[in-house]
């Protein structure tokens, strides 16, 4: 019997973690100033959130942790610069010339019990210059 109403409020748990993203963030997007990305999210409840973290990806393959933020309380508006955005995500994944100024950002959100749920996906063409571009290369040489 309490195996059962454990298995129970275990499936309850999850379903409500499923579904919290949609109650969690009120608005999500991406916007490219030509420098850089900037991601926004803005939360309504973060009474079980323990934190986001940022994923970007090119052309929607292999999603990678950009960065980390710790919940502040609700509700509350958060706001990451990436400067690191330019063709240098994935290195299995070559983009075409079409494609290698799209970017996929998504929220990975962490619970208090360490369960995880996604956010929608926010899409940004950010088109930088060839000159930052080839910078940001030299820099990745000698990290």
């Amino acid at each position: 019997m309490r195996s059962t109403i454990l298995v129970i409020l275990i499936a309850m748990g999850l379903i409500t973690i499923g579904f919290a993203s949609d109650s969690i963030l009120q608005s999500f997007t991406a916007e490219s100033s030509g420098d850089n990305v900037t991601v926004k999210w803005t939360t309504t409840d973060e009474s079980i959130i323990k934190r986001f973290e940022i994923e970007r990806s090119v052309g929607d393959q292999n999603y990678k942790r950009i960065h980390s933020v710790i919940a502040k309380g609700s509700p509350s508006n958060y706001s990451f610069r990436d400067d690191e955005a330019f063709m240098k995500d994935d290195v299995d994944y070559t983009p075409d010339l079409q494609t290698q100024n799209f970017y996929s950002y998504r929220i990975k959100i962490i619970a208090n019990d360490n369960t995880a749920t996604f956010s929608d996906v926010a899409y940004v063409k950010h088109n930088t210059s060839s000159i930052r571009r080839t910078w940001g290369m030299i820099k990745e040489m000698f990290r």
